[in-house]
């Protein structure tokens, strides 16, 4: 008789760093440092600081991270588009100028046309602590139809959108939900404030009994324990 088996791929875990806004060498150097650091990561513990990348770099080795524990900062790029379409968590265990959790700051060619117009965050449903920077993208439109408010957990959390690209509409897809950017699949998942009154934290319906269980972060599948997408403890 055959026996079924099952194979679960390991949890990658590397290391982030806290470096602001300086540079370590050039920014050859700088990429392939973060290149060799966060290839094929899943959860990062610490903070992603992806800084002063032009808008010819690869960046799609970071579409494996799921979870940041620190922070992450974005800042003085030139790269169309953040390609972190699987970060589904920012923990905000440490801050971006001791109050954010996303920082997102000047990503745009001085002297040209090059510049940040989506932030690829569609899998991004929830910041455990601290609040969200998004300032001076000059192409970036698509930062304030995001439902910040549904993403952070704490609700008295600063929130600073200002100085960005002109608002651009939302795909039709979408209806009356918000949006990461143009395409049909780039309309934001909302889990919390859809939510029924008896749900404690996030939902996965707008009925009293999808609720997530309270153990769950970043949203879930279903009312148990086992259903959460990431666990709420680190």
């Amino acid at each position: 008789m055959c026996q079924a088996s099952f194979f679960i791929s390991p949890v990658v875990v590397c290391t982030g760093t806290h470096n602001g806004l300086s540079m370590s060498g050039n920014s050859e150097i700088q990429y392939n440092l973060m290149k060799e650091r966060y290839n094929n990561c899943n959860i990062v513990m610490g903070n992603i600081e992806v800084n002063m990348m032009e808008h010819t770099r690869d960046l799609s080795f970071l579409q494996s991270i799921k979870e940041v524990t620190g922070y992450v900062l974005i800042a003085v790029n030139q790269f169309s588009r953040l390609p972190l379409d699987n970060l589904r968590l920012i923990r905000g265990t440490t801050l971006y100028e001791d109050r954010y959790a996303l920082a997102v700051m000047l990503n745009y060619q001085k002297y040209g046309q090059h510049g940040l117009q989506e932030l690829g965050l569609t899998t991004l449903t929830e910041i455990l602590e601290g609040g969200v920077k998004i300032i001076q993208n000059k192409y970036l439109s698509y930062a304030p139809q995001v439902n910040w408010l549904d993403i952070v957990k704490d609700t008295s959390a600063h929130i600073l959108i200002e100085d960005n690209g002109p608002e651009k509409p939302c795909n039709e897809a979408c209806q009356d939900v918000p949006c990461w950017g143009p395409e049909s699949n780039s309309c934001q998942t909302l889990t919390k404030t859809i939510c029924a009154p008896q749900c404690n934290s996030r939902c996965f319906g707008r009925n009293p009994n999808e609720c997530c269980h309270i153990e769950c972060a970043g949203g879930c599948k279903g009312s148990l324990d086992t259903d959460c997408f990431v666990s709420l403890k680190l």
